[in-house]
């Protein structure tokens, strides 16, 4: 039994999602985001150590044996695209202090090739795949189903 967990990092919302592999089948265990606050609202750098601490808090609470992380993509708006990069460097710094070594970068158009068949898909068309190969009855938010589809990329990518 393999423990997959993925992330999908974001300045406001930080998805996570928390797959077992046991040999073909995957299993849902737990999936969720993490909301840092809004522009404005919250210091920026306030933002950032919540982000650390709760995703330090799930990657002790799940101990996985491997980490998905969704790559940079370009960005139109510098200032946007600066956030995004400072949440996914806590991110990536959080991964390291608890599972060293096993993480694994994907890019977006990748993860929706993967899951849906069609690199370019649409989150409404990602998070119905990420049910139906969960077997997941409860509505994703985006962030989550996002984090899943790494985790499944992942698992069926990665050699363990």
């Amino acid at each position: 039994m393999t423990i997959i967990f993925g992330i999908d990092p974001g300045s406001i919302y930080t998805g996570f999602g928390v797959i077992k592999k046991s040999g073909a089948r995957l299993t849902h265990v737990d999936s969720g985001r993490i909301h840092a606050g809004r522009s404005g609202s919250d210091a920026f750098s306030k933002r950032l150590a919540l982000i650390h601490k709760d995703l330090s808090g799930l990657l002790s609470q799940y101990r996985p044996d491997a980490i998905a992380v969704e790559k940079v993509f370009s960005h139109i708006n510098v200032g946007s695209a600066l956030k995004l990069g400072q949440a996914r460097g806590v991110v990536l710094l959080a991964c390291e202090q608890h599972v060293p070594g096993e993480l694994h970068e994907f890019s977006p158009k990748a993860v929706k090739k993967a899951v849906t068949g069609f690199g370019a898909a649409k989150k409404q068309q990602m998070q119905y795949m990420v049910q139906r190969l969960l077997n997941i009855e409860c509505e994703l938010s985006e962030d989550a189903a996002d984090a899943l589809a790494l985790a499944i990329v992942c698992a069926s990518t990665v050699r363990f």
